[in-house]
């Protein structure tokens, strides 16, 4: 049998066009008050309503679609034909039935919900998430700001943090890609550094921003080097934002001392990118020693774990872990070097409880 694909090409298309070209010169619209509510694809619930909750992952995704270079016609469809071979598109995950079938894996482990942190550039699908969600009984918390620099949209160079914050705050306050399926995580916010360029600045900040705004957490992906790591947290916390509300992701591989300075500044820290069909013989060891490690350096209030599924070979159909290898590996390692289950509930529970329900919006504190 033929399966549907969600193509999120033109959808995104249609939508960055609309966004870029004319949502930044448009009134902005009020900020509701979510204070206390985490805001799902299906709209705002209590943050005891989560469960088991996996903070960085991605349903769909296609890294290799670009932002466009200008509006497509109107009438696209969003239904193309299955690939040929799923595995020959290892960056892409856009077979709904496929995607499907990989989230109820954690729904039938006891998971309750997923915050999928595809942004702009990186086909964020805001239908699909929300009928995955249906299909799944899954909480689906959607994400919202500009991904790595390599996938900015084109006229990126011209569009300034007040712009950029405007189009983020429609996501949150409007909804996404002009429907009115809403946003409540800014991020992943890509940063990648080495150094640290204009546009990424502007990115960091309007998100900072338009989480001030609107009271929404953050997610940060994090490819810098720890001094501009250091720069990134300062540049939030200057736009008023407390850093308890900011995950920084793709840092529970980083040294110790990288850690440890993370940690230090309140934010939580984020192992993800797990369960890959190739990964050495050694890897799951090591992952789960080094979570241990922390566990036992007391920092357990701020540990983040997810898989940050975004390829073909992390699928169980495929060789890999799939959305339960936190479950089905991780979570048993830690318990066999004597993580009590009260920890094992705090980290997959209690964690993310806490970072994903919204502050009251306040105003920005400055103006730059």
């Amino acid at each position: 049998m033929t399966r549907s694909v969600f193509s999120p090409g033109p959808v995104i298309a249609l939508a960055l066009a609309m966004t870029f070209n004319a949502a930044a010169q448009a009134a902005a619209p009020p900020v509701p008050n979510l204070e206390g509510k985490v805001l799902t694809v299906n709209g705002p619930v209590d943050p005891a309503a989560l469960g088991e909750t996996l903070m960085h992952e991605h349903i769909f995704i296609n890294f290799k679609q670009s932002p466009p270079m200008s509006p497509p016609p109107q009438d696209v469809t969003v239904i193309e034909p299955t690939p040929t071979d799923p595995k020959g598109a290892p960056f892409r995950l856009s077979d709904f039935d496929q995607s499907l079938h990989a989230i109820m894996d954690f729904k039938n482990a006891g998971g309750g919900t997923i915050v999928d942190v595809s942004v702009f550039g990186l086909t964020r699908d805001p239908l699909a998430l929300k009928l995955a969600s249906r299909a799944s009984g899954l909480n689906v918390v959607m994400g919202a700001g500009f991904y790595m620099k390599q996938m900015h949209p084109a006229d990126m160079d011209q569009l300034s943090v007040e712009q950029l914050t405007d189009i983020i705050v429609r996501d949150v306050t409007v909804g996404a890609q002009g429907t009115d399926i809403r946003s409540g995580i800014i991020g992943e916010v890509g940063v990648v550094g080495k150094p640290l360029t204009e546009n990424e600045l502007k990115s960091i900040r309007a998100s900072a921003r338009a989480a001030r705004i609107t009271g929404a957490p953050m997610s940060i992906h994090n490819f810098e080097p720890l001094d501009e790591m250091m720069k990134v947290l300062d540049i939030i916390e200057s736009e008023g934002v407390d850093l308890h509300r900011v995950v920084m992701s793709h840092t529970g591989e980083r040294d110790v001392p990288t850690k440890e300075a993370v940690f230090k500044r309140g934010a939580y820290v984020e192992w993800d990118y797990m369960g890959q069909s190739n990964r050495k013989p050694d890897a799951d060891a090591t992952l789960i020693d080094s979570i241990y490690a922390m566990i036992k350096a007391g920092y357990a209030d701020q540990i983040i774990l997810s898989h940050d599924i975004c390829s073909q070979a992390q699928l169980k159909e495929n060789g890999g872990g799939g959305y339960t290898y936190i479950n089905d590996v991780v979570l048993p390692g830690l318990k066999a070097k004597g993580v009590s289950e009260a920890t094992i509930h705090r980290i997959m529970h209690e964690n993310p409880a806490r970072v994903l329900p919204f502050v009251a919006p306040q105003a920005p504190v400055s103006k730059r």
